[in-house]
């Protein structure tokens, strides 16, 4: 048996191996950077040098991979955990850290945000546009039993609560959470390892929207299956665990393609310039192919629309990018749909619109009834 003083000596010297280890290792990429970059001293006083000198070592480090590897493995196995930004859940679901935390600067954040959606549904009002919010509600709410944990009130209340503000300032909004809640019982609404809906969710609240918005001069587009592909969800990048390890990271996705009948695109090409009476406004759940969000809204409206959605920037930065082109000074464009998913709202996000008096939002005024079947408060 070895005695415990034996065991500490022997544990010390091991750890003084592995830090000579990767200590030593260090030294070649560091060396031969020096040898074979010609412009060290031109980099150096520019301020480069030393971000030139991580990406190296970093590319060639021998222990990097395996340490980040092996640290997730331990997360993991032990805790159940990745890093800061994913929660894991049952059966191989993950969820993004934002749908379950709220503390005070969520709220700040959240009243500002709100501010700004009625401020800027004035806007498009005064521009002659018919807004539709499409709020869409966290992950989470639609799986609970995966996701294994408990959130407090404030942030359990933030989809209504969103949603009675909307209906409060006379804003039209689509009840998507009802809408996920039906379709969730014929196939997964949400991406296992990712943040975004399914294409099977993306298409439901596409059909939600089609029930409650009859445009006329509708076109006949036609939407097929392309190919089905393994995908692997954005979340699994706070996971880097070894293979074997972790959760199971391949899930099927299915690839879609709309388009317009032939007979549609002739008599169009006649016409010359034709311009969508739709704009649709979000974030990645619009802009990614991935889901297909604007191909559904196609076939299921029957009408072409106009995407101005971005990646990673938030819907608000996508309202801005509408609201200063030409589209949203375009009488053709009648209607805006707003895809806002709500765990964005209580981020901090810059304005759209200046000032926070709009007289034009009048909650009592005609416009509130133009769409049937909205402003019902969001159900859990």
């Amino acid at each position: 048996m070895i005695s415990m003083k034996k065991a500490s000596t022997v544990n010390g010297w091991l750890f003084l191996v592995v830090i000579s280890s990767g200590f030593l290792s260090l030294l070649l990429p560091v060396a031969d950077f020096f040898i074979n970059e010609k412009t060290a001293w031109e980099q150096f006083r520019e301020g480069e040098l030393v971000r030139r000198l991580e990406r190296q070592v970093d590319k060639v480090f021998i222990l990097r991979d395996p340490s980040i590897s092996m640290w997730a493995d331990a997360s993991y196995v032990l805790f159940h955990s990745g890093r800061p930004g994913v929660l894991v859940g049952n059966d191989d679901w993950l969820f993004s850290r934002e749908e379950f935390y709220y503390d005070a600067r969520s709220a700040a954040n959240l009243k500002s945000n709100l501010n700004q959606v009625v401020a800027t549904s004035c806007q498009l009002r005064a521009l002659g546009k018919k807004l539709l919010v499409i709020p869409v509600p966290a992950k989470r709410r639609l799986y609970s039993d995966q996701a294994r944990r408990q959130v407090v009130l404030d942030m359990d209340n933030l989809y209504p609560g969103i949603t009675q503000r909307l209906s409060a300032a006379g804003i039209p909004w689509l009840d998507t959470l009802s809408v996920l809640q039906q379709a969730s019982h014929h196939g997964p609404v949400f991406m296992r390892t990712d943040t975004h809906w399914s294409p099977w969710g993306a298409r439901a609240v596409a059909g939600g929207v089609a029930a409650i918005m009859a445009l006329p001069g509708r076109q006949e587009f036609r939407t097929v299956e392309s190919k089905v592909e393994v995908f692997q969800g954005d979340l699994l990048r706070y996971l880097p665990t070894s293979k074997g390890v972790g959760p199971k990271g391949d899930e099927p996705l299915v690839r879609y393609q709309t388009s317009l009948s032939s007979s549609v695109q002739d008599e169009q090409a006649l016409l010359g310039d034709a311009i969508p009476a739709v704009a649709l406004v979000g974030t990645s759940y619009s802009a990614m192919d991935e889901w297909h969000f604007p191909g559904f809204l196609k076939e299921e409206m029957g009408q072409d629309v106009l995407v101005y959605a971005l990646e990673a920037q938030g819907p608000f930065a996508a309202m801005r990018e509408f609201l200063q082109g030409p589209a949203a000074r375009d009488p053709r464009v009648t209607h805006v749909l707003w895809e806002l998913p709500e765990r964005a709202l209580i981020q901090s996000m810059d304005v759209i619109v200046e000032g926070d008096k709009h007289a034009c939002l009048d909650s009592q005024s005609a416009a509130t009834l133009e769409f049937a079947g909205l402003g019902r408060p969001g159900r859990r």
